[in-house]
């Protein structure tokens, strides 16, 4: 039983997703009266699915830090009610698998399995291979202290022997000191090339230390238990509620408006796009000038997202198991031509019936954003045939590159960044923040609002990085200083 001792302060967050949620929760506990408005019907964010045709597509998570119980990310996990330790949680065999000229190389849970193969591939690049697997079993083993969490912030802090030397490499770097062309591709298969080498170390470590698993019932159940603790704890969320004004009054928050309706309280914090919170709610005078100057710096701080398609096979296809990348005829996406394509089982959503579904997941990078966002403001229905047509094309190659999915592949639907830009007001349909490139900045920006006293403004923006435990952790963290 809680035992929550009552300030008598009302705070109001804006945005249900998994930071506005964190937030709630920690201010209830903390004594505050807490009210959540949400946009959507539902709760989560960029953390949830939908059906179709029954069948539940899954847009969220790939891997959740956070799931070996001993670890300080279990129990922030286990507070906001997301899981426990009877919740069901799926380990895959391999985090990734690269293919390529009839070789393949699975980032496997067994490092010393990946060493031997990787050796047994290329003895020419034992060098890179060595230092690369010792890394991540270094950080496997840092994985198992209770209150550590695998992030190039933590890794700096001296649990990597070369950490700088992978901080100085992006992922395209690291990948060109390889000398087989299967293991050049491996290292940008799944994150792009721009994209610090640290990223990929650390989310493959985490993964291998069985503290990456995904919880079996997928990313919207996810958010529904932690929506669920929040107002079991007391707290209010108002659905469908698309805040369009935020009073200020001298120098201090006083209301937001939702539905023609007026909402008074004594804190304000906004858990939603910055972009969208400074150029639609309140003056972009007031954008902090450090955020700012990072959303103007394009060149450094780039921003990617990413096209989908999702389709429904039967449970049994041998061709499609956990995440693959693999080679197929050059496809345009966007305004750029593909030749990698990475696919993505779901296998473990689905035991108890005989059809799946997977996706195929292209990244796109700021030009490619551009080009879907002007085709949807400029015509919407020449967006609909262009997209139709992407999705046409890269089933066309699939089932080219794997003729035996033909009559055991069927379109569910598909989207662009332009979608997460529609239901959740992203900047540039990102769900993920600025890239965390090499040599990239640790520092995570403040989430004060100079002359408004008593409103704060908390997002993957402000830090290095997004993600579940990210947005869990900045929730945390802003109560803390309310």
């Amino acid at each position: 039983m809680i035992s929550i001792k009552k300030n008598n302060k009302s705070l109001l967050v804006i945005g249900a997703g998994i930071t506005g949620l964190s937030t709630g929760i920690h201010a209830l506990l903390k004594g505050y009266n807490v009210e959540i408005f949400e946009k959507n019907d539902f709760p989560g964010g960029c953390c949830t699915g939908w059906f179709r045709e029954g069948y539940y597509i899954d847009n969220c998570m790939h891997w959740l830090t956070g799931t070996n119980q001993h670890t300080k990310g279990f129990k922030l996990w286990k507070k906001l009610g997301a899981i426990s330790e009877t919740s069901n949680l799926y380990q895959g065999e391999y985090f990734y698998k690269s293919v390529y000229d009839n070789n393949e190389i699975a980032l496997s849970t067994d490092t010393k399995k990946l060493r031997k193969e990787m050796l047994d591939l290329s003895s020419a690049d034992a060098e890179e291979t060595n230092r690369f697997v010792d890394a991540i079993e270094e950080l496997v083993k840092a994985n198992q202290i209770n209150n550590f969490i695998c992030t190039p912030f933590v890794v700096a802090k001296g649990y990597l022997k070369n950490y700088l030397y992978y901080h100085k490499l992006s992922l395209g770097e690291l990948s060109k000191k390889f000398k087989h062309p299967l293991l050049q591709r491996l290292f940008t298969d799944y994150f792009p090339a721009e994209y610090s080498s640290l990223s990929l170390i650390c989310a493959y470590a985490t993964f291998a230390s069985g503290n990456g698993k995904v919880y079996e019932k997928g990313s919207k159940e996810f958010a529904n238990n932690i929506a669920k603790k929040f107002i079991n704890l007391g707290g209010i969320i108002h659905y469908n509620s698309n805040v369009t004004n935020i009073e200020i009054t001298n120098n201090s928050f006083k209301s937001i408006t939702a539905n023609n309706q007026k909402f008074e309280g004594d804190f304000l914090i906004s858990t939603i796009d910055p972009m969208f919170l400074f150029n639609n709610l309140i003056d972009n005078s007031y954008m902090p000038k450090d955020l700012k100057n990072k959303f103007l710096d394009k060149k450094k701080n780039e921003i990617v997202s990413s096209f989908h398609t999702a389709y429904l096979i039967n449970q049994d296809t041998p061709d499609i198991t956990e995440t693959s990348v693999i080679e197929i005829e050059p496809t345009l996406v966007g305004k750029h031509t593909i030749t990698r394509l990475l696919i993505k089982d779901y296998s473990y959503l689905y035991k108890d019936k005989d059809k799946k579904v997977v996706q195929l997941f292209i990244v796109q990078n700021m030009e490619d954003i551009e080009y879907w966002q002007d085709l949807y403001t400029n015509n919407k229905e020449e967006y609909k045939i262009v997209k139709e047509n992407t999705t046409t094309n890269l089933t066309s190659a699939l089932l080219n590159k794997l003729p035996n999915l033909k009559d055991n592949l069927h379109l569910l639907d598909s989207w662009t960044p332009v979608t997460y830009n529609s239901y959740f007001n992203t900047y540039y349909g990102s769900y993920m923040g600025f890239v965390f490139k090499k040599k990239g900045s640790i520092k995570k920006l403040s989430s004060k609002i100079k002359n408004i006293k008593n409103m704060r403004y908390v997002t993957y923006w402000q830090t290095y990085m997004g993600g579940l435990p990210i947005a869990a952790r900045l929730g945390e963290a802003v109560v803390k200083h309310l």
